[in-house]
């Protein structure tokens, strides 16, 4: 009899342990905050080369690779012989100054992206060598 009222008591609160712990997991909610902020509009994405997609743009032709440490690896290297490289694969100074401006924008815009900040200065090192 006292085994099948130990074996009982354990049961029941091994129930009402777990139920208390779906109870309040249940109950709390997390709360994430965007890093957006909503009074800045975001900018269209800027022209490419014949249209081409994103990543070959800016990984491809700009180099800025994934990420900040990406873009700001290009950042610290890139001189006036790339740039003129550039010229020869369609990209155009008003074009360069456009992705800046979004760059620039998404910087205040966004303070998820922590990439925007170095391609912004990275697009504006490359007008400074246009």
């Amino acid at each position: 009899m006292f085994k099948y009222l130990l074996i009982s008591s354990l049961l029941l609160s091994t129930a009402s342990t777990s139920f208390a712990e779906i109870s309040i997991s249940e109950n709390i909610s997390p709360s994430v905050k965007s890093l957006v902020n909503p009074d800045i509009q975001r900018l269209e994405i800027p022209p490419t080369p014949n249209n081409m997609k994103l990543p070959e743009f800016g990984q491809g032709i700009i180099g800025w690779g994934t990420g900040p440490m990406g873009a700001e690896k290009r950042l610290n290297n890139i001189n006036k012989e790339d740039v003129e490289k550039l010229k020869t694969q369609e990209v155009t100074l008003e074009m360069v100054q456009t992705w800046q401006k979004f760059y620039e924008n998404e910087t205040r815009r966004n303070a998820a992206n922590p990439a925007a900040p170095f391609r912004a200065h990275l697009m504006k090192k490359i007008a400074e060598l246009w």
